[in-house]
């Protein structure tokens, strides 16, 4: 027994901004919005300066496209600044869109986009504040 408990304390604390990122990636796999956006800032600016208010539909409506969806962190980059981190990471993602209404010919089965976040500590909660995106290769096989 002390040795388990000796192995648990000597562990390095997690790192939340880490954790916030597979929060979101687990919210997305699971089609749980409601999930991701208690992981944006109310003050959240999107690529193109779009609200959190318009990301919650967006996300409802693109969630229900897909009967199942798989998210991959790939090249993780996070510099910390006291309550604050840039993140900039490459999200592959890959889906099955649902066979109704012709859903599976119109959404895309992957994708792969480079992210660039600022996150914010807000209240012991990591939320991201800002979020840009671009479409990007998929990562090498050895490239996690």
């Amino acid at each position: 027994m002390c040795l388990v408990l000796a192995a648990g304390c000597s562990r390095a604390a997690r790192d939340p901004v880490q954790a916030m990122l597979e929060d979101l990636a687990a919210a997305a796999e699971a089609r749980d919005a409601d999930r991701v956006l208690g992981r944006l800032s109310d003050a959240f600016q999107g690529r193109g300066a779009i609200p959190k208010a318009e990301i919650g539909p967006m996300l409802r409506r693109y969630f229900a496209g897909y009967e199942s969806i798989g998210i991959e962190l790939h090249n993780v980059e996070i510099e910390h600044q006291d309550d604050s981190a840039r993140v900039r990471c490459v999200v592959a993602f890959s889906g099955h869109p649902r066979k109704a209404f012709g859903l599976e010919g119109l959404l895309p089965p992957s994708a792969v986009y480079r992210f660039d976040l600022e996150a914010a500590d807000e209240g012991g909660t990591w939320r991201v504040k800002r979020a840009s995106w671009e479409p990007a290769e998929p990562p090498s096989p050895s490239g996690s």
